[in-house]
């Protein structure tokens, strides 16, 4: 049978069709078509450093208000480029999200080792955290949690994942110290590290209006000091 040029390249677009629809849906973020993204010019822009912008948007604007012209203007890059490096807005969203969650949790992680006493690397990082809450923005975690109108699956679940791994760092933390008899042995350590949570995201929502900085710092110093 002789093809023609057009029927060739048909009967190509067809096999492709149902290779994709063949495949399950997990799997389909992984397919050729994907590579279609990176051909052509290479991106001349600092990725990162536009991450770091788009950062800075969804932290002080919120997601709802963050609109696409200024994630633009922050960037400096066009709509498509600023797409095809990162995705959609909820894409945009969930990487700024990751990235600010990497560089806060890095300077967790180096603080709750500073010194040989628990109780005073947890003072530190009550600290450090505060320090965090620059310019009335706030923490841009708890800020995305009050300022999304809905629960979406994807993100709730970044969330659930941040939030576990700060939860798992305090309470090993806290127990710790207890071990050393700087907190007492007879409370429980989850429990503490769920309270010390709830006044560092109150404190992050409190200090953009209600309290100073100072103030928050001072509240969340003096839960810590029942612990003893």
């Amino acid at each position: 049978m002789r093809w023609s040029g057009l029927s060739i390249f048909s009967v190509y677009i067809l096999q492709y069709f149902l290779y994709i629809v063949d495949q399950p849906v997990t799997n389909r973020e992984s397919l050729p078509i994907a590579r279609i993204r990176t051909v052509g010019r290479p991106r001349e822009f600092d990725e990162n450093a536009a991450l770091e912008a788009v950062m800075d948007v969804f932290w002080s604007r919120g997601y709802e208000s963050a609109s696409l012209a200024c994630l633009c203007d922050a960037t400096g890059l066009h709509k498509g480029s600023l797409y095809q490096a990162f995705g959609d807005k909820k894409q945009l969203f969930l990487k700024a999200l990751h990235h600010y969650s990497e560089i806060e949790f890095a300077e967790v992680s180096s603080v709750i080792s500073e010194d040989v006493s628990p109780l005073t690397n947890i003072h530190a990082l009550i600290d450090r955290i505060c320090d965090r809450f620059d310019d009335n923005k706030g923490c841009m975690m708890i800020n995305s949690m009050t300022g999304l109108s809905d629960t979406d699956g994807d993100v709730y679940k970044a969330f659930k994942i941040y939030g576990a791994q700060r939860l798992n760092a305090l309470t090993e933390l806290i127990e710790a110290g207890q071990s050393l008899g700087e907190i007492n042995p007879k409370l429980s350590s989850i429990t503490l590290a769920q309270e010390l949570m709830v006044c560092l995201a109150g404190a992050a929502a409190t200090v953009k209006a209600v309290m100073d900085r100072d103030e928050v710092r001072s509240s969340v110093h003096r839960l810590v000091n029942y612990w003893t």
